[in-house]
C-alpha cells in the first residue's frame, strides 16, 4: 500500500501544481472563468470522454458518481492522470502557438462498506493562460497608435468528495460533493504603466447521477445514465491594481459574480461480448456567464460523445496482446462563446489503449481538437496525448 500512501498525500499539495502551470494558451480564456477543463483526464480520453453508462472494476467514475459502484469491491484504486498538447490559434491576420502540460487530476476510490462506495479526488475546473499584443488607435485621434500587452494566468480547481450507493433491482445513485478554488490573474501594460487584475473565489458545489444495468442476455448487457448540476453563484473578489515603475496601488476592490453553469446529460453503454459501445449527450447553460466585453457572449452547448472498445479476452492466462483494451471515439459540441454573434463548431476524434500492468492499468489516448467560428473569427487546432495510471490494491490488506 506504501505507493496508495503517497498518492494519498499528493492530493494535499496538487492543487498548487494546478495554480502555477499554464494548462491552456486560449486568447479567450480571459473572459468568464476561463478556459474550460475537459477531455484531459480519465481512462475513457479515448473513447471521447463518455461516463454516463460507464462503469468497470477498474473504473473511477466521477463524471456519473452512480458508475462509481462498478469498481472491484475488494480494492482499492488509486489514479493519475497527465497531458501534454500543442495548440495553434488563429484569429484575423495574428495567429499563436503554444505548448503546454500538467497534471490533470488525481483520484482515489473503493468500497467503504457493503453497497455504500467513495472517492475523493482534485481536477481542473477551468484554465486561464494568454499572452499577446495589440495596437490601437489612440482615443481622440486619428494619426497616433497606442501599443497593449495582455497576458494572464491561474485557473479554478475542483476539490471532490464523491459517494454512491447500490440499490436494489441493479439501480445506483451518486453525488459529488465539490469544494471550487481558485485565483485568476490579467495585466493589461501599456508603456511603463500596468492594470493588474487579481481575483480569488471558493464556493461549494454538488452534483448528482443516477444508472440502470440490464442483462439482455448471457453476453449482453446495457447500462443507462443520467446526471445532473445545478446553476451555483461564484462570488468573485477582484482587485484592481495600477502599477507604474517600482510602485503598486490597489485603486479598486470589489466582489463580482460569475456562474457555474446547470447542466443534466443522459447516455448509455452496451457491452456485446468483447465489444463496449457508448454514447452520452450533455446540455450546459454557459449563457450565465458574463464576458465583460460587448462583444464576446456565452452561449449553452449541445455535446455529443461517442465511444467504442474493444478488448480480446479477460483471462489472464491468455498472451498479453490479447489483454490490451482498444478505443476509439469522436465528440461534436457546439462553442460556449459567441464573437461579435457569431457561433462555432467543436470536434474531437481520439484513439488510445489500455495496457495491463502489474496491480492495474495504464491508459494512454492521442486526440485531436479543431474549433471554427463561423466567419474564420477564431480558429483552433490541437494536437494531444493524455496518460492515466490506475493502480489496484487489495483493500483489505491496507494499513494506511
Amino acid at each position: 500500500m506504501r505507493v496508495i500512501k503517497y498518492i494519498l498525500l499528493s492530493l494535499l499539495f496538487i492543487p498548487k501544481v494546478f495554480a502555477q502551470n499554464v494548462m491552456t494558451s486560449s486568447p479567450y480564456s480571459m473572459f468568464g472563468l476561463g478556459e474550460m477543463a475537459s477531455g484531459l483526464y480519465g481512462q475513457n480520453v479515448a473513447m471521447g470522454g463518455v461516463a454516463y453508462g460507464m462503469r468497470n472494476p477498474l473504473l473511477i467514475n466521477t463524471g456519473n458518481p452512480a458508475g462509481l459502484t462498478g469498481v472491484d469491491t475488494c480494492r482499492l484504486l488509486a489514479e493519475v492522470s497527465v497531458f501534454l498538447k500543442k495548440e495553434h490559434y488563429k484569429s484575423g491576420g495574428n495567429s499563436n502557438d503554444a505548448f503546454t502540460g500538467n497534471v490533470s487530476a488525481i483520484t482515489l476510490g473503493g468500497r467503504i462498506i457493503p453497497c455504500w462506495y467513495a472517492a475523493v479526488g482534485i481536477t481542473p475546473y477551468s484554465s486561464v493562460g494568454y499572452y499577446f499584443k495589440s495596437t490601437q488607435p489612440l482615443e481622440g485621434t486619428s494619426a497616433s497608435e497606442v501599443n497593449s500587452l495582455f497576458e494572464g494566468d491561474g485557473g479554478l480547481s475542483k476539490a471532490g468528495l464523491t459517494h454512491a450507493i447500490l440499490l436494489p433491482g441493479h439501480f445506483s445513485i451518486g453525488i459529488n460533493l465539490n469544494y471550487i478554488f481558485g485565483n485568476l490573474s490579467q495585466t493589461e501594460t501599456q508603456d511603463v504603466m500596468s492594470v493588474k487584475q487579481k481575483m480569488h473565489t471558493q464556493s461549494f458545489y454538488a452534483d448528482f447521477g443516477l444508472q440502470h444495468q440490464r442483462r439482455l442476455s448471457r453476453q449482453m448487457q446495457v447500462t443507462l445514465g443520467a446526471v445532473y448540476g445545478y446553476k451555483q453563484r461564484l462570488k468573485i473578489e477582484n482587485a484592481l491594481t495600477l502599477i507604474t515603475g517600482s510602485s503598486e496601488t490597489e485603486i479598486n476592490k470589489k466582489k463580482i459574480n460569475q456562474y457555474l453553469p446547470q447542466f443534466i446529460g443522459i447516455g448509455g453503454a452496451l457491452q456485446y461480448k468483447q465489444w463496449t459501445y457508448a454514447l452520452d449527450y450533455t446540455l450546459r447553460e454557459y449563457h450565465v456567464l458574463t464576458s465583460g466585453d460587448s462583444r464576446i457572449k456565452f452561449a449553452d452547448t449541445h455535446e455529443l460523445r461517442t465511444g467504442v472498445s474493444y478488448l480480446p479476452t479477460t483471462y489472464p492466462s491468455e498472451g498479453y496482446w490479447k489483454r490490451i483494451i482498444y478505443k476509439a471515439g469522436i465528440t461534436t459540441s457546439t462553442s460556449n462563446y459567441d464573437i461579435s454573434g457569431k457561433s462555432g463548431l467543436i470536434w474531437r476524434v481520439g484513439i488510445g489503449i489500455g495496457l495491463p500492468v502489474q496491480n492495474g492499468q495504464v491508459n494512454a489516448a492521442f486526440f485531436y481538437d479543431r474549433l471554427q467560428m463561423q466567419g474564420n473569427a477564431l480558429r483552433r487546432n490541437m494536437i494531444g496525448f493524455t496518460i492515466s495510471y490506475t493502480l489496484s490494491e487489495h483493500f483489505y490488506k491496507a494499513k494506511l
